[in-house]
């Protein structure tokens, strides 16, 4: 039975291993994070990348020598010294590789490449967390004024101040974003919190073949999936691992986050929790329950468009054969291009306002 990798909690706290490398990757060039549905690369053909978008990270802080990543800020709640955000355990390191590994020309190229990383060091280097550091990272966050806070995560209750945090930050317009949980046995189909709170966009994970990990996701409080499955990550000594867990799968949804933001911001959408996570569903197109029925609009119109074309390119040739001398039957075809130019203004305005 699955059991993802990732950090869990109890409802005070958790001892969990060390993150270890599952399988380190041998490559001689920078490799690109999985893009199953093409929707990254889509992204990054507009140049949208994430430009601008801060990311908190709430984890067990970052390498800070590793050549892939950066950061803007970086902050430890689990001692005394806050300037020691350095990452021991490696979950941390691995989060901000998916999430945000820079372009250049060696290692991962994470799903934001250009996006702001700030590093909320709340796990201990043993992996330990509680409610006390994680609700210290979140009011952090809120106060670096970022976008996105990604939660790779997981307590098994809700507590009052962890929550008030959470509607704190969404009171900011910050998206926040966490693990549906992990599946440690069969029909284990508990709520994992943060991510349980309604307010917070849940993930589930998806395998390689885009379909959903395990049947408990279906029972559990889930809002998106995403890819799970040997995801490249970022490690130790300038590594890069393949790792399967809830906590990447949340890790490249916080990334793809920060592309549908960029993108709303540079069309003058309007950017929140509802809007974000409708993209999100929308452009992940993970096949699991197939796309929005409206999405199929704009493909139908495609087809009728060129088969309408098609049918005036052969109407038109008989028609001025046959009419010679008399004058080709301008007004049937310019009466057809209006009605078609219509249908599509209408059928492309409809799609958008429903996916936005």
């Amino acid at each position: 039975m699955l059991v993802t990798a990732g950090i869990a909690l109890s409802q005070t706290s958790f001892f969990t291993q060390t993150a270890s490398a599952e399988k380190i990757v041998q490559t001689d060039r920078e490799v690109n994070q999985l893009d199953e549905a093409g929707s990254i690369d889509s992204y990054s053909k507009q140049n949208i990348t994430g430009n601008n978008i801060k990311i908190a990270i709430l984890d067990t802080g970052i390498d800070k020598s590793n050549r892939d990543l950066t950061f803007k800020k970086g902050i430890n709640f689990t001692t005394n010294d806050s300037a020691d955000f350095a990452d021991k355990n490696g979950h941390g390191t691995k989060i901000a590789g998916i999430i945000g590994a820079r372009k250049n020309g060696e290692g991962l190229i994470g799903i934001a490449p250009n996006s702001d990383l700030y590093i909320a060091k709340v796990a201990n280097d043993s992996g330990k967390v509680g409610f006390e550091e994680v609700v210290k990272g979140l009011n952090w966050a809120i106060d670096q004024k970022v976008d996105i806070i990604n939660i790779s995560l997981e307590f098994g209750d809700g507590n009052s101040e962890l929550k008030q945090a959470i509607n704190k930050a969404i009171e900011n317009n910050i998206i926040v974003i966490a693990s549906s949980g992990n599946i440690r046995a069969e029909g284990d189909t508990f709520k994992a919190y943060p991510g349980a709170y309604p307010n917070v966009i849940s993930v589930g994970m998806l395998n390689l073949q885009g379909q959903i990990y395990a049947d408990e996701f279906k029972e559990k409080k889930v809002d998106v999936y995403a890819p799970g499955e040997d995801l490249t990550s970022t490690y130790f000594d300038n590594k890069l691992t393949l790792d399967t867990g809830v906590s990447y799968a949340t890790a490249y949804a916080s990334g793809f986050a920060a592309l549908v933001i960029e993108g709303k911001q540079k069309a003058g959408e309007s950017v929140n929790h509802d809007t974000v996570l409708k993209t999100m569903k929308v452009d992940l197109n993970q096949g699991i329950d197939g796309a929005p029925w409206y999405v199929y609009i704009g493909l139908i119109l495609n087809i009728a468009t060129v088969c309408a074309l098609i049918g005036l390119v052969i109407y038109s040739f008989i028609a001025y054969h046959k009419s010679i001398p008399k004058k080709w039957p301008t007004k049937i075809i310019l009466t057809s291009l209006l009605i078609l130019a219509i249908a599509n203004a209408v059928g492309r305005a409809f799609v958008y306002f429903m996916s936005t």
